[in-house]
């Protein structure tokens, strides 16, 4: 890497934790919105594929 490269990415990184910076503080309760949030997330994708391999079951079924 160059060193006009290395100070654009050093420089670009600088601003991008400057805009971010409250994404840095509290983290213990970022992570459990984000937990608690996932798991809603993974309860719904669970119901979704659960009626899924039910059609396809059904699908079987009627291709017997």
């Amino acid at each position: 890497m160059k060193e006009k490269d290395l100070i654009r990415f050093l420089d670009a990184f600088e601003r991008f934790l400057g805009r971010n910076e409250h994404w840095f503080q509290n983290p213990e309760e970022k992570m459990e919105q984000f937990e608690k949030d996932m798991n809603e997330w993974d309860q719904d994708f669970i119901k979704q594929i659960g009626g899924v391999e039910k059609i396809i079951k059904e699908l079987e079924k009627r291709m017997e």
